[in-house]
């Protein structure tokens, strides 16, 4: 659970460049960006500006296999007056006008209508219609509408070729990697080559995340090694998409090897680094080396967040060093302590408890959980009745689903899995 929170915040901070890069070469547009809700970890990471590559021409030799870093980028300036329709009103400032007034879905019937009468688009609109239709990540994906956006976009691209620009293939590669759709993320990779568009280093994080999160751990080293042009423009957060796949795909020693070349350069002053690392560890059992990476945070003067509380209290947990979780959840609660814990942190801990059969433990923190003003959830519910049916407790795990019930809490698979157990041991008990 734990792992999922850091991941979670590990990719929202990726994607932060593809809209930083946006708003860079979109001075003129009417309306600001919205900005996505900014994570704990975000506010401790540097903010590295991202240099636009020169234009370069030239070919490659016929018997060498084209590469991202080798494509020049065409000429991209601002808007031009090329990219404005008749009477001198800009065709993307009319998309904008839809999208201000009708909303993202009237914006795409517009933008198909346009390209069916053969009238230009403007990129930068495009972009972020497509950012929008994505929204910020945390609700659940409408696939079919968002397969839908792509096309329209994949659409602008063949036939406005000259107007395009990493920017947008990077919020293209950027949906790809929200679906998990590697065929089309590599066909779009294509695209650019084909193109002669050069990725920047938001490309390169985009890229190792989503080869990150399929397991593919051979794809992940081969586009880091061959980007290197990227590579050595690259920021923390870049670097921390990297070290995320690295620990994604069981490679610990190259994610460390990573964040120990930073630490020769200074630039490993970042929570979210040292959080992924210590994760890397709790997933390994290597809780003294997790627990000697928290400590350094401290004397680094890099600030802990929640996430890396309850990162460091689930490689404890995992470790089955119960002691240890007790003695950073009594540090995290003290009130000279910044960080305040959320339902993940003590749901941790409660679930070492429940796997250890200290059911009476798991209880006190289901106390401590409710005083805080916190609701829990299903998980903490089956969390719970697990652990008794572990402790043979019948009655307090029946006790348990009736307050679950109560909360308006729907019970699921799993609970009704936990429920079968329970009354298999009463049956066990009557005869």
């Amino acid at each position: 659970m734990v792992c999922d929170q850091a991941t979670a915040t590990a990719e929202a901070v990726a994607e932060q460049p593809v809209a930083q890069q946006q708003q860079q070469q979109e001075p003129q547009q009417q309306e600001p960006q919205r900005q996505q809700p900014a994570a704990k970890q975000e506010a401790s990471q540097p903010q590295v500006s991202q240099k636009q590559q020169p234009a370069q021409k030239g070919s490659m030799q016929p018997d060498r296999p084209r590469t991202l870093t080798h494509i020049p980028t065409p000429n991209r300036g601002g808007r031009s007056p090329g990219s404005r329709g008749e009477g001198g009103k800009g065709q993307g400032g009319g998309l904008e006008e839809v999208l201000r007034r009708k909303g993202v879905d009237e914006a795409w019937n517009v933008l198909e209508d346009m390209q069916r009468r053969g009238v230009t688009s403007d990129k930068y609109t495009v972009s972020r219609l497509l950012m929008k239709t994505v929204g910020d990540g945390r609700g659940r994906l409408n696939a079919p509408r968002i397969y839908r956006s792509m096309g329209l976009v994949e659409r602008f691209i063949e036939l406005q070729p000259k107007e395009v620009d990493e920017v947008l293939f990077n919020a293209l590669l950027d949906v790809c990697c929200r679906l998990k759709d590697l065929a089309r993320l590599e066909a779009t990779v294509q695209r650019m080559r084909t193109l002669n568009v050069t990725p920047s280093p938001v490309t390169l994080g985009i890229l190792v995340k989503t080869y990150g999160q399929a397991g593919d751990l051979q794809k992940v080293l081969q586009v880091w090694n061959e980007m290197d042009r990227q590579r050595a423009n690259a920021n923390a957060v870049t670097y921390g998409c990297m070290i995320d796949a690295c620990v994604k795909c069981g490679h610990l020693v190259k994610a460390v090897e990573i964040f120990t070349d930073m630490k020769k350069e200074g630039k490993h002053k970042n929570t979210i680094l040292y959080t992924t690392l210590i994760k890397g560890y709790g997933l390994e059992k290597n809780l003294p080396r997790a627990i000697e990476l928290f400590r350094e945070m401290a004397a680094e003067g890099v600030p802990y967040n929640t996430i890396t509380f309850n990162s460091i209290l689930e490689a404890c947990v995992k470790s089955n060093d119960l002691g240890a979780a007790e003695s950073l959840l009594q540090e995290m609660l003290m009130p000279t302590c910044p960080v305040e814990p959320d339902l993940i942190t003590f749901s941790t801990v409660l679930k070492g408890y429940c796997h250890a059969g200290a059911l009476d433990k798991a209880l006190r923190v289901l106390d401590s959980i409710k005083a805080r003003g916190l609701r829990c959830d299903e998980l903490v519910y089956n969390t719970l009745m697990d652990g008794c049916v572990k402790a043979d407790d019948v009655t307090a795990g029946v006790g348990l689903f009736s307050e679950m019930l109560s909360l308006g809490l729907r019970p699921s698979a799993i609970t009704n899995s936990i429920l079968t157990r329970l009354y298999q041991r009463v049956c066990t008990e009557e005869e």
